[in-house]
């Protein structure tokens, strides 16, 4: 350590070069020298590698490979040199440099023995430590471009041009055919489409941007343009760019539209942005790296789904009647007679010795005394059946509104309470309750939860394949509507809606 921050001249060598010296050891050119210089010179002296250091690898060496590095570091190499050190010195102090800001302390020393390894090690920086100063700097201009077009609302051309040189700056290069601006596809005989952006790598398209001014905020619509280009490209992975940076993935095994993975808010401080964008960087770009980090998403994204509609069903209205039927369930059952001598035992105790308490349960077959459910229906479901019964008996179709007549119920459930609910015109707290079996059951009379989050692994076939959005949320809205004699779920939604607009329709 002391040999090497003598060569770096104190600590005023650190501060000039900081930022230049902490992205050094991810650049694989320098690594590869090092090595090969490290590993050539152990053939000639018959040296440990591991030791590169003052005597270890000859100056000769150095000077043919001192000016190889790449262009933006050689300055570097002249202003240690120009303190009287060899150019040997100089790389090394470099290199050491480097290493004391622990640039490169996920790769360890590049000795020979190590160089074969120097490269997968360098992509295991890459992807561990995603926040690094490039990448972080990029994403808040990013976030500083979103911020100023959603504030001045400049033509959507101008955005492009911004985020084009965005891009740039990434590593792809408009000059190379890697930034493709509106390109031109033919849809049949005599129409075309022009995708904003297509990032491509050696002529090959690896992922589309999708651009709408941030003035005017990302919809369904943007999000719908952008499907139809990753499909026209088949593309797996799609950018839609607009007051929030959005991630879509295709699933080429399912037909359903892409999935939503993640919507980054444009902050500068979003710990998200830096992630994505440095996945998405020219340097070190690796589709399964990218396919890898949207599994994981993906897959947590489900988890939270499926913890939250648990949650949500556990503290409906119905939840309640749920907990009770469930454990007078548990508690007729076999599994229960210890379950039940446990409590017992534990309450007992407070008041008699433990001896006399393990006596008197002994052999002793106590049940619950607190009654089961009268039938088999599904759990919390049994008054929503008998009120189903009642409403379907008193329904008057001549007493709907003339909007509704003619109208198939699935039509007016696609049509009418989708556009109520993407109008925000129902309370948060009511759509959580939507999102229940228990709730749709009682209030729809529909067998399903009336609206599941678009990532749900609910039954798709239960469900109308293009989402809606509720607060910047995407749900399924159900299409398992009945209209018989004997299970007619028209009353129910015809109801609903004129009890949550009256001020809408007209009789």
């Amino acid at each position: 350590m002391d040999y090497q921050r003598e060569l770096l001249g104190g600590s005023s060598f650190l501060d000039r070069y900081e930022e230049q010296l902490s992205s050094l050891c991810r650049n694989q050119r320098f690594i590869n020298m090092i090595s090969l210089a490290s590993k050539e010179a152990a053939e000639k002296t018959g040296s440990d590698t591991g030791k590169a250091g003052k005597n270890i690898i000859s100056d000769t060496l150095f000077r043919e490979r001192a000016y190889l590095l790449l262009p933006e570091y050689a300055h570097i190499v002249d202003d240690v040199a120009r303190s009287g050190y060899s150019k040997k010195s100089a790389v090394l102090s470099i290199y050491y440099a480097a290493k004391i800001l622990n640039a490169s302390s996920s790769c360890g020393s590049y000795s020979a023995s190590q160089a074969n390894e120097s490269a997968a090690c360098q992509q295991d920086y890459h992807v561990q430590n995603s926040s690094n100063a490039n990448t972080r700097r990029i994403w808040e201009e990013i976030a500083f471009i979103i911020d100023k077009y959603r504030k001045d609302g400049a033509p959507e051309r101008e955005f492009q041009i911004e985020m084009e040189n965005a891009f740039e700056k990434l590593g792809w290069s408009r000059r190379l055919g890697e930034v493709i601006a509106q390109y031109t596809i033919p849809v049949g005989s005599a129409h075309s489409v022009r995708p904003d952006l297509i990032i491509a790598k050696e002529g090959t398209p690896i992922f589309v941007v999708e651009l709408k001014k941030p003035s005017s905020g990302a919809t369904p619509r943007n999000a719908d343009q952008l499907f139809s280009y990753m499909r026209l490209l088949k593309l797996n992975v799609g950018l839609l760019i607009s007051d929030v940076v959005q991630l879509y993935y295709d699933d080429p095994s399912n037909a359903d539209n892409p999935r939503l993975v993640e919507s980054i808010p444009a902050r500068s401080d979003c710990e998200e942005g830096p992630i994505l964008f440095d996945l998405l960087m020219k340097d070190g770009f690796a589709k399964s790296s990218l396919n890898a980090y949207i599994a994981e998403t993906l897959s947590q994204q489900t988890t939270l789904t499926q913890v939250q509609y648990l949650r949500s069903r556990l503290l409906s209205e119905q939840g309640a009647t749920l907990v009770n039927e469930t454990l007078t369930d548990f508690f007729h059952s076999e599994a229960a007679k210890d379950v039940i001598h446990d409590a017992l035992r534990i309450y007992l105790q407070k008041e008699y010795p433990q001896e006399v308490v393990s006596q008197a349960l002994d052999g002793l077959d106590i049940k619950w005394e607190n009654q089961p459910r009268s039938n088999n229906s599904p759990l919390g479901q049994t008054s929503a059946r008998e009120e189903h019964t009642n409403r379907e008996s008193s329904y008057s179709p001549t007493e709907e509104p003339s909007l509704f007549r003619g109208k198939k119920v699935g039509q007016i459930a696609n049509d009418h309470l989708r556009a109520m609910l993407e109008r925000g015109n129902v309370s948060p707290e009511e759509i959580q309750l939507m999102e229940t079996r228990e709730y749709s059951k009682r209030v729809f009379g529909i067998n399903y939860p009336l609206l599941v989050p678009a990532s749900s692994p609910h039954d798709r076939a239960r469900y109308y394949a293009t989402p809606l959005f509720i607060r910047g949320i995407a749900y399924k809205l159900c299409n398992d509507w009945y209209e018989s004699p004997a299970n007619n779920d028209r009353p129910y939604l015809v109801s609903w809606l004129q009890s949550h607009a009256q001020d809408i329709f007209s009789s």
